[in-house]
């Protein structure tokens, strides 16, 4: 049984080669088209997810021990 197993794959050893770059190759394209078509889903569902968080309030104590730290956390770019 093995001798067979291994006749087989000697005779058709650049077939099973050029099969697993193939399928490899296939997977590949449909993990990009997959993540390409999914990418305008995710927005959308950012925009929900953002329209639905709430603003935190902080106490006037707090407030006063974090001075100059901006709490929201926004990105605010500088001008140069």
């Amino acid at each position: 049984m093995a001798s067979i197993i291994q006749t087989y794959f000697n005779i058709y050893f650049t077939e099973i080669i050029i099969g697993v770059l193939v399928i490899s190759i296939v997977i590949v394209l449909v993990s990009i088209f997959y993540v390409l078509f999914s990418a305008t889903d995710n927005a959308v569902t950012e925009k929900t997810i953002a329209k639905k968080i709430k603003k935190l309030k902080y106490t006037k104590q707090f407030l006063k021990g974090v001075d100059g730290i901006d709490l929201d956390l926004k990105v605010v770019k500088k001008k140069s």
